[in-house]
């Protein structure tokens, strides 16, 4: 029997332990929710120039209700993750999941709503927040 790889699968994503090495791009808030984004400089880059991010990038949501922490999100693009999912859920090579608080896997979240979410950002390589990216100053 041969064994498959698989790539398709949020428990590919693991927690980015070292995210706040990378850059904080962007802060969004909206009401009591504040979420502030890291990434890698090389996926800065990546999007400055107009090019697609970069295999390896791992884009890390940091979220805040009403100030305390409240949990993560990571977004990581690997090359053929993704390849198993059907045309109408596939984010190119993007993989999410979410964390609680204590950095332990938080399995209650719905991962398919950030499929849909992402899904028409196509052209923006699934990415939200790519022009804010773009427009990152030191």
């Amino acid at each position: 029997m041969l064994a498959m790889q698989a790539f398709a699968g949020a428990e590919q994503v693991s927690f980015p332990a070292d995210f706040e090495r990378g850059i904080l791009y962007t802060t969004v808030e909206r009401g009591n929710l504040k979420e502030d984004i890291y990434t890698s400089a090389e996926a800065i880059a990546a999007a400055k120039q107009g090019r697609p991010l970069p295999a390896g990038t791992v884009i890390t949501l940091v979220d805040y209700r009403d100030g305390k922490l409240f949990r993560y999100v990571v977004m990581e693009k690997r090359a053929g993750w993704g390849s198993e999912y059907p045309q109408t859920k596939r984010n190119g090579e993007w993989e999410y999941r979410a964390f609680n608080a204590d950095k332990s896997v938080n399995s209650a979240e719905n991962l398919d709503r950030c499929f849909s979410c992402h899904k028409p950002r196509a052209a923006q390589d699934f990415v939200h927040t790519n022009d804010r990216m773009k427009s990152f100053q030191r």
